[in-house]
């Protein structure tokens, strides 16, 4: 799954949907596996020696934040499901934001969402974890495959067909063709806050460690969890035609994707979750920018069409 080209340069298929990745690609696929786990060996291994202050610890929950945003508000309910609609300018803000997650570039994090929607856990969804067999072996290899192991296997075929209305947009043709280029940017700027910070050149390269390693660790681990974990472990609120779960660990730390149930019941809702104790992060950040004019037109599921959709349990 090549997941770091941009549209423009996407590889070409065979008929059975083999990509031809090159070299490059290929490395840099692997580095988006990787990297994540060196994430969460940073925690375990650099973090006590680099010794952060509380500068470090709040600059990191800043970042965290606003640039899980970028995937969680910009790729996933802006340009994935269209939920709400802003300046061209602000569009963009989120897309460049969600670009420094190292999930991709936006046309192709669209292309295997929106795919895994129409197919979601069936024949042809990218990342399912119940489509490798049943018992202890297959519910692992599941797992495994839905978290990580779908990254290593070939784009599904025509998934550019899912993503025309993006491909016609020059905005976001613009961020999707130079990916690289913000990923580049989240290194640079990090090392700057590290020198502003500490004064050093060991401080510049420690917040790399926290702002992009350590944070790309956690991020990608949140948001694989949620195809995942949440399409095995949690309750379910609403009828979906799938195996959805909210799960409120996940939706804690990736900022409110773990209700995913809700989310698959009513994909283009910019509200995930429903109820008064399903807290939803980048809801609320969607909520202020319609307050505050930044967004409008944000859909959310009608009192009617929540009661049609709900499970009835005893």
């Amino acid at each position: 799954m090549d997941l770091l080209s941009s549209y423009e340069s996407w590889p070409a298929q065979d008929a059975h949907g083999h990509e031809k990745l090159t070299f490059p690609a290929a490395i840099f696929m692997w580095a988006t596996v990787l990297i994540p786990y060196l994430g969460l060996a940073a925690i375990l291994f650099f973090i006590p020696w680099l010794r952060p202050t509380w500068t470090d610890v709040a600059l990191f929950s800043i970042v965290y934040l606003f640039i899980g945003f970028g995937v969680t508000i910009g790729y996933h309910r802006m340009l994935a499901h269209k939920s709400f609609t802003s300046y061209t300018w602000i569009e963009g803000f989120w897309m460049v934001l969600g670009c420094m997650a190292m999930q991709g570039p936006p046309i192709s994090w669209t292309a295997t969402h929106r795919r895994h929607h129409q197919t979601s856990d069936h024949e042809g969804d990218p990342h399912s974890p119940h489509l490798d067999g049943n018992g202890i072996r297959g519910v692992a290899a599941g797992l495994w495959h839905a978290h990580t192991g779908w990254l290593m296997k070939p784009r599904k075929q025509d998934v550019e067909r899912s993503v025309k209305d993006l491909v016609a947009n020059p905005t976001i043709r613009f961020v999707d063709k130079y990916y690289f280029g913000w990923l580049a940017l989240s290194v640079i700027v990090s090392f700057g806050l590290g020198l502003l910070v500490h004064r050093t050149i060991a401080g510049g390269l420690a917040m790399i460690v926290y702002l992009v390693v350590l944070r790309i660790g956690l991020m990608h681990h949140a948001t694989w969890s949620v195809n995942s974990i949440c399409h095995f472990f949690g309750y379910r609120s609403f009828q979906s035609g799938d195996e959805s779960r909210n799960n409120p660990v996940i939706a804690a730390i990736s900022l409110g994707e773990g209700w995913h149930n809700n989310h698959h019941a009513f994909p283009t809702s910019a509200r995930h979750g429903l109820k008064w104790y399903e807290f939803d992060p980048s809801y609320v950040m969607i909520a202020f920018m319609e307050r505050v004019g930044l967004a409008w037109d944000v859909r959310r599921p009608s009192a009617g069409a929540l009661e049609a959709k709900k499970l009835q349990t005893s």
